[in-house]
């Protein structure tokens, strides 16, 4: 590796399943912010967060590291041309087109919304509640919430999730993350496939083959699309035929797809995106946004059970607030002290996607902000990568680096960001597009929707913290490292269905 890194070693397996939690931690304080694993097929990996490195990863070098080819194979094969099946020119291009759709100008048009779907949440659990204290399954509802909140302010859409309707939809959305996580080998199989068969014939062999969790993912596949398309239609129909019709939409038209096709109808065409693109940007954004949201409010309502002084402040901060509207503004919303400081330090701590994968396009040299040794003892500021080597960016550990953010990084202390940050968080100069961390990256590919996500956590919050008191059950809780991460009981770690049981009060 032109640089070795002396026993700096483990193997991937171990940094991939649900445990795997102690084993990045236990990584990170036996070899520090550079480490080495062995991949798939044999292959050796990185490990890697240094925040000097993170920012070349992410930031200046991104076009060298780029998302991994099954990344890139599988999401081609499944959602289509979307963001995240697009490199280059043609991935600007879209981001190009899609930023508008998540300025703060659009933010604030769809706040209404999710105040309306939080509104529904909250009244299903006042019924539940309403003879006294219950358990509750917490995240269950986040995830029907989350998948509501993004069908309407994302698609115009709705699942009908707290009417009780069943939505075929809606159904193949829940089942999309576990069914495509049991396929992962398959997925690291497919670059090599697919150089070799076409599409159609991919298609057959998938359906002919005896595998009935490739059967059940290549059903979800089609779903999804043929839903996502038909909505599509739909909508598109409805916009056509005059800006009346929109009050006729779920949302008044205000979602994010109808905001693109409406540019779409009237931009130049060598700016636009193809029905294909649209298509795809739907089924993508409501899986990329469905289950983040979900588990990063879990997470929220979990920390603010076990620290009730917290619990108690933030809903102090928000009765306030409340004293003369409601419905809190966008800006509002976004203006009070505590719940930025609750959302900020849990996405700091708590990164829901605890790490990504990029794969170097050529040669390259990658800095350190602090230098380590290698095999022969001698100490080294930057590490040569060679052409085709996976590179995982290990966010969760970046975030709570005690060189930067303290003694005390690993506490979940919200009042850190009610006073000035140590300068150290200045100068490690860490390139996120958010709060001095890389929870939702940085660059090109960063994560566009983060304003959304932003803005979905705090309304939730807002309707639900001055109504309801969150308490522990007794049960310990274990959250599980994955794509994106999530929280279960005890024993049931292996068993993907999250679990947040809480005692749920009205307050």
């Amino acid at each position: 590796m032109g640089c070795a890194l002396k026993q700096r070693e483990g193997h991937l397996h171990h940094m991939f399943n649900p445990y795997a939690y102690p084993f990045h931690e236990g990584l990170y304080r036996t070899y520090g912010k550079v480490a080495r694993v062995y991949g798939f097929l044999g292959d050796i990996q990185l490990v890697v967060s240094d925040p000097m490195a993170c920012n070349n990863i992410f930031v200046k070098d991104q076009p060298i590291f780029e998302v991994t080819e099954p990344f890139l194979r599988s999401n081609m094969q499944t959602t289509g041309p979307s963001l995240f099946a697009t490199t280059g020119s043609h991935h600007r291009m879209q981001r190009k087109l899609l930023n508008p759709a998540f300025s703060t100008k659009h933010m604030r048009y769809i706040t209404p919304i999710f105040h309306g779907v939080t509104k529904q949440l909250r009244e299903n659990l006042w019924s539940i509640v309403s003879n006294g204290p219950e358990e509750i399954n917490v995240a269950d509802w986040m995830g029907k919430l989350a998948l509501e909140l993004i069908g309407q302010a994302g698609l115009g859409y709705s699942f009908g999730i707290f009417e009780g309707r069943d939505d075929e939809y809606c159904r193949a959305l829940k089942e999309w993350i576990p069914a495509q996580s049991s396929l992962a080998v398959f997925q690291n199989l497919l670059p090599y496939v697919d150089n070799i068969f076409h599409p159609k014939v991919l298609k057959f062999m998938g359906r002919t083959l005896p595998w009935p969790k490739l059967h059940h993912f290549m059903d979800l596949v089609e779903t999804v699309n043929s839903k996502s398309r038909g909505i599509y239609e739909a909508k598109k129909r409805l916009l056509e035929s005059g800006d009346d019709a929109t009050v006729k939409q779920v949302g008044d038209g205000k979602d994010l797809i109808s905001l693109l096709i409406r540019a779409s109808l009237v931009g130049p065409e060598d700016v636009q995106l193809s029905e294909e693109e649209l298509v795809a940007q739907m089924a993508v954004l409501i899986i990329a946004g469905t289950d983040t949201t979900s588990s990063a409010l879990s997470r929220i309502l979990h920390l603010l059970s076990l620290h009730p002084d917290a619990q108690d402040k933030l809903r102090k901060e928000l009765q306030e607030a409340h004293e003369d509207n409601e419905e809190l503004t966008h800006d509002q919303l976004v203006s009070l002290p505590f719940l930025e400081a609750v959302c900020r330090e849990t996405l700091r701590l708590y990164a829901p996607v605890p790490g990504v994968m990029r794969t170097t396009r050529s040669d390259v040299v990658l800095p350190l902000s602090a230098p380590i040794r290698d095999v022969d003892g001698r100490e080294v500021h930057e590490i040569f990568v060679p052409k085709n080597t996976n590179v995982f960016a290990q966010i969760y550990n970046l975030n709570r680096d005690p060189s930067i953010w303290g003694a005390d990084a690993a506490e979940w202390k919200p009042e850190r960001w009610l006073a000035p940050l140590p300068q150290s968080v200045a100068d490690a100069n860490i390139q996120g597009v958010y709060a001095n961390i890389m929870t939702f990256i940085g660059g090109p590919r960063a994560c566009v929707g983060f304003k959304f996500s932003q803005l979905e956590m705090k309304a939730v919050l807002s309707q639900v913290i001055p109504a309801f008191r969150f308490a522990p059950t007794g049960a310990e809780i274990v959250w599980r490292y994955g794509i994106i991460s999530s929280p279960s009981v005890k024993g049931s770690v292996g068993t993907f269905h999250p679990k947040l049981p809480m005692i749920v009060s009205r307050v």
